[in-house]
């Protein structure tokens, strides 16, 4: 059985009114998550910061299959409301990619990494209902534009990925994170028995179809 170790950085004491509910909404994510899906023994980090997505107050990152990094923003009213288990849906985003990463990786080309993306997106969706992310819910007419630039990029691994995802260029914000929840949508809508949790596995270039 995979195990998770918490790791809260409090030195400067940032973070212990909050340090309770961090190991209490953590553990309690990582064993509704283990119930879905094989998951990594992993160590998570957590520590205060400004570095975050600012309408939701917390940023996550998983580099490799065993660690997750989370940033919360301590002063941030959207940290400290959490609406809609805002903070384990983000946790449960990244352990779809821990899981994700223990497989066949998170992915090098822009088509490996729209998939993960959308993978991971659905999966908190699996877990916790209710409604996408903000960064998961573009309008079509905003992406539509963009579709067939992404089949032309699919497989280059020199994509700018803070472009396509983060909208540091031309491309819209969260395109890239859009793009590849409505893949996914596709692809559920096509094998309405499967689920992201049962994909953490699957080859990205099977789902290019879908996009």
């Amino acid at each position: 059985m995979s195990h998770m170790s918490l790791h809260i950085l409090n030195a400067q004491k940032k973070l212990s009114a909050h340090c309770d509910w961090l190991q209490t909404s953590l553990t309690d994510t990582y064993e509704q998550v283990q119930k879905l899906m094989p998951i990594p023994s992993l160590d998570v980090v957590v520590k205060a910061g400004k570095f975050v997505i600012p309408e939701k107050g917390h940023l996550g990152f998983c580099p490799e299959a065993g660690i997750v990094y989370l940033t919360v923003d301590p002063e941030s009213p959207a940290f400290c409301k959490n609406e809609a288990h805002s903070f384990e849906r983000l946790f449960a985003h990244e352990l779809h990619h821990a899981a994700r990463w223990a497989g066949p990786g998170y992915g090098s080309t822009l088509g490996e990494v729209i998939v993960s993306e959308g993978l991971a997106g659905h999966f908190s969706l699996e877990l916790f209902g209710g409604e996408p992310e903000p960064w998961e819910s573009l309008n079509a007419e905003m992406i539509q534009p963009y579709r067939q630039l992404l089949v032309e990029n699919w497989s280059r691994s020199d994509y700018d990925h803070n472009a396509w995802f983060f909208g540091t260029g031309d491309l819209p914000r969260w395109l890239g994170y859009t793009a590849g929840f409505n893949l996914i949508s596709r692809y559920l809508a096509a094998f309405p028995h499967l689920k992201a949790s049962l994909l953490a596995n699957i080859n990205a270039d099977e789902l290019m179809a879908y996009s």
